[in-house]
């Protein structure tokens, strides 16, 4: 959904981004380009279990041809992720974060729960040389993404499915529509060489017996008197 709202808000870029692993990237990546955030962090009952970045959306899903609406945050992600508890010290985190060759690491409580992230950041040094040093940024304002509503990816797989397997689900309806007829044919129900429509079929069939329409008994509390016999001139 467009949040115009949110994606100018100039808060988000600076905020930690969660998302459930049972949302697909296709939603996570337009959140993220509307918010101008490149890293989630995959949660699961408030506490990381993975991470995901722009740079994986592009080399995991785009690079592999797969398609984003049917591939959701789980499959994608990295995991386990590397974590560091929200008090621990900016030498720290920044040995943590070279040791382990990554750019963010989600911060944790003492429960385990998500409490910030991590990330390395250049600044430019001042006296206007254009050299930049590296810095740590921290952020502990959280966003969680819109969860995608299940009624809605689960008619996205049945159209899947009809897509892939059109031709053999429309040589599934003809089959059963021919194999239909030929029971209908074969038990005298119908006649697609007969101009005579089923009724007069019917109608011609009861004659040609010659058996007599059943006549109701009369009511114990109908009019005594005999109706008068109705009959047909003939010619």
């Amino acid at each position: 959904m467009n949040t115009p709202a949110l994606s100018q808000s100039p808060g988000f870029p600076a905020a930690v981004h969660l998302a459930p692993p049972e949302v697909s990237v296709y939603d996570v990546a337009r959140i993220m380009h509307w918010r101008k955030v490149g890293v989630v962090i995959v949660v699961q009952r408030h506490r990381p279990v993975g991470i995901v970045t722009d740079r994986d959306l592009t080399t995991r899903v785009v690079a592999h041809g797969l398609d984003p609406r049917s591939i959701t945050m789980g499959r994608i992600m990295t995991a386990p992720v590397v974590t560091a508890a929200a008090d621990a010290s900016d030498e720290h985190l920044l040995r943590l974060l070279a040791q382990s060759r990554v750019r963010q690491v989600p911060l944790i409580d003492g429960e385990g729960n998500v409490a910030g992230l991590a990330a390395w950041n250049l600044t430019e040094i001042a006296g206007g040389s254009g050299s930049f040093e590296a810095a740590l940024v921290r952020s502990t304002a959280m966003v969680p993404m819109v969860k995608r509503r299940t009624f809605r990816r689960a008619l996205y797989g049945v159209q899947q499915e009809i897509r892939q397997h059109a031709r053999w689900i429309g040589a599934t309806i003809a089959l059963a529509a021919i194999v239909a007829a030929i029971s209908l044919i074969a038990a005298g129900h119908w006649n697609p060489w007969s101009s005579t429509p089923m009724v007069s079929l019917y109608a011609t069939e009861s004659s040609r017996s010659g058996k007599p329409n059943p006549v109701a008994p009369p009511s114990p509390h109908g009019d005594p008197s005999p109706a008068s016999p109705s009959f047909t001139p003939t010619r």
